[in-house]
């Protein structure tokens, strides 16, 4: 079974304050006083050269400059990643949901750490747990690479451990992924500066990150709880379409234009305003009943939609508790919760949990 590094992440760390010892005086001379802050990467990525498999070339910015070298680790060149066969799952323990993450890496860190998805050194504790994060990790904020490689690490320890991660992909995956620049921090406008390299081509499919998220549901069905970013509109149930099939005419789309979208059937309606990954319509369109809701809820098969996209001041509910919200504003840099749900008990427990651990009853 392939197994990930964890010292990797460590040299990631070591990146990110600057304090790589073994790269020359001359490779760490930046153009600009301004951007000598700048660290940022790995960016693994294979090699345009008559070999095969291509080699992988790691890519860093340190102190600014831009430093490349082959990659020696434990990630495969040609390294391919499992797409899911089922996107519904049953007989789940417990679940810890998060969204949003928006380049905060910190907040993130903490929020797993202090409520018991991972210990002080970054490893996986949740046990069979499935950890869910409904989208958005990417723009905003200047440490999206770190908490994409962690995510990238739980979910190898979370397998071993007999637990899954789940990363959806929300709005501003598909974003980037087709190139949208509008959003990222200026460190990654000068990251793709120093590498002469455009945004798309970042995390194409000859990156391991760009060929990791390819293989990226938007839809999951856990315990008769659904996921996603942002939310499920009658038009969703009216394409007839399994979580599968939506899952792969999503994943596949990838990089394409939002004309071309527009101009296709389904994907006019599963990339437009009501579709997964931007409807807003629970917490902005004031005709939505309960009923409207439960309706969408029975023909998923689920009792309860857990959605970020909209941002909250803490994980809130809404219509009977039948839908949660979990984009707890993250993106601010400065709080954020992360939601828990023990399906062992009796009567499943929903709990909000905040920056310090402290578990708050969401509702019974």
């Amino acid at each position: 079974m392939y197994k990930f590094n964890w010292q990797l992440i460590v040299v990631f760390s070591l990146l990110i304050i600057g304090t790589l010892e073994d790269v020359s005086a001359n490779q760490l001379t930046s153009k600009s006083d301004d951007t000598s802050q700048y660290n940022d990467g790995p960016y693994l990525i294979n090699a345009k050269n008559k070999k095969s498999p291509y080699p992988l070339i790691e890519h860093n910015i340190v102190n600014g400059a831009h430093v490349k070298h082959p990659y020696q680790g434990p990630i495969s060149s040609n390294q391919r990643f499992v797409i899911n066969k089922s996107d519904t799952f049953k007989s789940v323990s417990k679940i810890a949901a998060i969204s949003d993450i928006h380049g905060q890496f910190d907040i993130f860190k903490q929020l797993l750490n202090k409520n018991g998805v991972i210990d002080d050194d970054m490893n996986w504790i949740f046990s069979n747990g499935h950890l869910v994060i409904t989208g958005d990790i990417f723009d905003r904020g200047e440490t999206v690479t770190q908490a994409l490689w962690l995510v990238y690490e739980l979910e190898q320890q979370a397998k071993s451990a007999g637990g899954k991660v789940h990363y959806l992909l929300g709005n501003h995956e598909y974003m980037v992924l087709r190139g949208d620049d509008r959003y990222i921090h200026p460190k990654y406008k000068h990251t793709l500066n120093q590498m002469n390299i455009d945004l798309t081509t970042l995390f194409d499919e000859t990156t391991v990150l760009g060929r990791w998220l390819r293989s990226k549901s938007t839809v999951i069905n856990i315990n008769k709880h659904v996921f996603l970013h942002g939310g499920v509109h009658q038009d969703f149930i009216d394409l007839k379409m399994p979580l599968e099939q939506v899952n792969h005419v999503m994943r596949t789309s990838i990089g394409t234009s939002r004309a071309d979208l527009k101009a296709q059937t389904p994907h006019k309606t599963l990339f437009g305003r009501t579709g997964p990954i931007w409807y807003r319509g629970y917490f902005l369109d004031p005709t939505l009943t309960k009923e409207s809701v439960v309706k969408v809820l029975n023909a998923l098969d689920a009792t309860r939609i857990v959605v970020g996209h909209t941002s909250m001041e803490t994980v809130e509910t809404r219509f009977d508790d039948r839908v949660i919200a979990i984009d707890t504003s993250i993106k601010n840099g400065e709080k954020g919760e992360v939601l828990l749900i023990d399906f062992t008990q009796s009567n499943t427990t929903f709990l909000r949990g905040d920056m310090n651990g402290k578990k708050t009853v969401l509702f019974k």
